[in-house]
Formats: structure tokens, C-alpha cells, sequence
């Protein structure tokens, strides 16, 4: 308990360093205030979006995006990637379509979505489910396969069949490669989503930094990538924890 505490002490030592210097570097100069404002004008730029109530309404729709579609894909990716790996026919038959589609980056599909679904709230949400999506059964799949195979054939000569195999063999064997797939997955989603929201959304954090954009706010477009990195740090931090406790349960750690 100690060295977590101090684990999270030296964390907001490092952030407070980070806009201290932020700081600094403007005041001193660097690059004219109107491009690079400090982290003071920064944070009092957030506080005056979070007062007229802008961001709370952009970052809720964001924020409901991100989980849809996350929470869809990863867990769908998951699934399907156990399935997959389960068979060795399917493996073979499924894994260079499932490596094809993982090299595709997220945002290729925005162009094809907007024909396919429209200029929607499900337009987002299905960009978001792609970028887990193929991602989650790709580290599932290669988790499991770089497992030995007698883990298997043992469960199966004990009767581990099936679902039971999948859930109680496959995937906690595989649990630290899906879970750190996860979290990368989980920053991906973030960054996937603001990008569709800016250029095909009427709502979002995106289409609120295009607005900034287009009258030359810096501080306010700052403001918003420094609540998306807080963001993005804290469903780290989330995972991470569910992490440590998932892997404590199967033995993984004490």
C-alpha cells in the first residue's frame, strides 16, 4: 500500500512539473501568448466552458460515444476472438481476414460509414467500434495462440469443452494480453472518436475545437486536448485497477 501511494505521489509530482513548465515556457516567451497561452489561461478558458455549460454537454456526448462503442467492440472483439482461437478450422480460415482489417487504421472507415450509415449519432459510436473492435479479436487471438497447446488439450481430456473451456481456460490464460490491449484500445477510442466529431459530427468535443479553430481560440482548443488527455488518464487508471484485481483473482499476482 505504501509503494502505491508513493507510485501516485510521484504521478502528480510528474503533472504539476509538466504545467509548471508548461507555464514558464510562455511567460518566457517561447512563441507568441496568442499561439501558445499559458497553462493559467488554459485552465481559466476550461473553467469558462465548464461554467456556460458547453463543455459538460459536449464532453457527456463524447463520453457516451466512447463507451458505446468501446464497451461494444472490445467486449464483441473479446468474444469473438475466443471463439476463434478455440478452433483450430476457424483460426486458419478467419486469422488473415482478422490480421487484414488490423492494419486498417480507424478513421478509413469514416468515409465509407458516412455513405453506409449517414451523418448520424451512429456514425461515431460505429468508428469508435471499429477501432476495438478488430483490434480486441487480433490481441485475443494471438494471446491465446501463443499459449502451449497442451494447456488446452489438457483442460479437454479433463472435459473442459466449449464454453466452459473458453471461460475458464482460454481466457484467463490469455487475461494480460487482452487487458493491455485494453488499455491501448481504450486511448484509441478517444482519440478516434474526436477526430470523427471533427470532421462529421454537430456535437462533441471535436466539432467544440473546430469551432476554436475557426476564431483562433488556442487556449480553448488546449483546453479541450488537456481534458481529453485527463480522459484518456483516467480510464488508464481505471483499467489498471480492474487489471491488478482481475490478475490477484487467477493467480497471477499476489
Amino acid at each position: 500500500m505504501r509503494i502505491l501511494k508513493k507510485y501516485f505521489k510521484l504521478e502528480a509530482l510528474s503533472i504539476v512539473a509538466l504545467f509548471a513548465l508548461w507555464e514558464v515556457a510562455s511567460r518566457i516567451g517561447i512563441a507568441p501568448a496568442y499561439l501558445f497561452p499559458p497553462f493559467s489561461e488554459t485552465l481559466k478558458s476550461l473553467v469558462g466552458l465548464a461554467t456556460t455549460g458547453q463543455l459538460g454537454l459536449h464532453y457527456s456526448i463524447t463520453l457516451m460515444r466512447v463507451l458505446m462503442g468501446l464497451g461494444m467492440g472490445s467486449s464483441i472483439g473479446i468474444l469473438l476472438g475466443l471463439a476463434i482461437a478455440y478452433s483450430e478450422l476457424a483460426y486458419r480460415a478467419l486469422y488473415p481476414i482478422v490480421t487484414l482489417l488490423y492494419a486498417v487504421p480507424a478513421v478509413a472507415w469514416i468515409p465509407l460509414f458516412i455513405i453506409w450509415i449517414g451523418l448520424n449519432e451512429a456514425l461515431p459510436i460505429a468508428v469508435v467500434f471499429m477501432c476495438s473492435f478488430v483490434p480486441m479479436v487480433y490481441t485475443t487471438l494471438t494471446g491465446i495462440r501463443s499459449l502451449s497447446p497442451s494447456i488446452v488439450r489438457v483442460a479437454q481430456v479433463l472435459g473442459a469443452r466449449g464454453p466452459a473451456a473458453l471461460f475458464y481456460i482460454l481466457l484467463p490464460q490469455a487475461l494480460p494480453s487482452i487487458l493491455a490491449g485494453l488499455k491501448v484500445e481504450a486511448g484509441m477510442a478517444w482519440r478516434t472518436c474526436f477526430v470523427v466529431e471533427m470532421v462529421a459530427a454537430s456535437s462533441g468535443l471535436g466539432l467544440l475545437a473546430m469551432t476554436a479553430q475557426s476564431t483562433l481560440r488556442v487556449d480553448v482548443i488546449l483546453a479541450i486536448v488537456l481534458i481529453l488527455a485527463l480522459s484518456n488518464y483516467a480510464f488508464q487508471v481505471m483499467i489498471e485497477r480492474a487489471e491488478v484485481r482481475l490478475l490477484r483473482k487467477w493467480g497471477y499476482v499476489r
